[in-house]
């Protein structure tokens, strides 16, 4: 289980990293066309709002692999360990 655990958070975080540079990149573009259509100049175009989903769900992805990873139990008891009463 803690290797399954540690694979999960290193998974989460990249995905997190990733997302969120993604993320800035979409909103570089958005501020770009906002620069370029405040200056009255015709260029080409691309959608930010596809960009910017994706970022948003590459970074959910990552939160819950990351929260999942924080939230597995750390130890592990066997099945068939019996506690005393007498203890």
């Amino acid at each position: 289980m803690k290797v399954l655990s540690k694979l999960s958070l290193s998974l989460g975080l990249v995905a997190l990293l990733a997302g969120i540079g993604v993320l800035v990149w979409g909103s570089w573009i958005a501020y770009w066309h906002y620069a370029t259509l405040s200056t009255g100049r015709s260029a080409e175009f691309q959608d930010p709002i596809p960009i910017i989903a994706i970022a948003a769900f590459v970074i959910a992805v990552g939160a819950f692999l990351t929260g999942l990873a924080v939230a597995a139990p750390r130890k592990v008891y066997p099945a068939n360990q019996t506690v005393d009463p007498t203890v």
